[in-house]
């Protein structure tokens, strides 16, 4: 199995509203995300929605995910993707060589190519347990990660986030190419949305930090 958790509960601050409902080409940004994931070899995608954006939530099941609501906001992106974890072990009961996909919903140029080239990179028991896309250099998501890793996120300290705990399994991370830079594209601020719907949007660094 490989699922895919998708953390949006966080607020947009940096775009000045919420920013996964916002179209673009004629289809809102979360979908698109989904879309791609699902085509692209994702079981199951799960988007953590907060209380900000009751938008989000209808939106993203009309596109086949399933939503995992949280009632109360979260501090950071970490603990959004632990409520994600926490539904999916509760519901499928992943094995150690299951794997997750870890996608920021503000990439509106994911394409389901980038999405399957890291999902067959991964071979369950053999070589790495980690999978990042790269272009240009440049790391980006969705990033493959074998549930067994799941025990030591969840031990990292309060405060510290996921790249942390990806940097610290550096031997154990294959960076895969891919031939387009969708990968290591995201909007967080409205001058780069208008970049985007012009088609002149380039690769910027950083996600929404939840």
């Amino acid at each position: 199995m490989i699922a895919a958790i998708v953390p949006a509960a966080g607020r947009g601050v940096r775009m000045g509203r919420p920013k996964l409902t916002l179209p673009v080409g004629g289809r809102p940004m979360i979908q698109r995300v989904i879309a791609a994931l699902r085509d692209g070899g994702a079981d199951s995608v799960v988007v953590v929605t907060g209380p900000h954006d009751p938008a989000v939530a209808p939106l993203a099941i009309a596109a086949g995910a399933v939503v995992c609501e949280l009632p109360v906001a979260t501090p950071d992106m970490r603990t959004t993707v632990e409520h994600g974890l926490r539904w999916l072990e509760e519901r499928y009961h992943p094995r150690p060589d299951d794997a997750w996909l870890l996608c920021p919903g503000d990439l509106p140029l994911l394409d389901e190519t980038t999405v399957r080239q890291v999902c067959e990179a991964y071979v369950p028991g053999v070589g790495p347990s980690i999978i990042v896309p790269t272009h240009g250099g440049k790391r980006g998501h969705p990033a493959l990660i074998a549930w067994r890793h799941v025990a030591g996120i969840r031990a990292l300290p309060a405060g510290v986030g996921m790249d942390a705990y990806l940097h610290s399994r550096s031997a154990e991370i294959l960076q895969q190419p891919v031939m387009t830079p969708d990968a290591v594209i995201d909007v967080d601020h409205p001058e780069e949305f208008e970049r985007l719907n012009a088609g002149s949007l380039t690769a910027l660094p950083d996600h929404d930090p939840r």
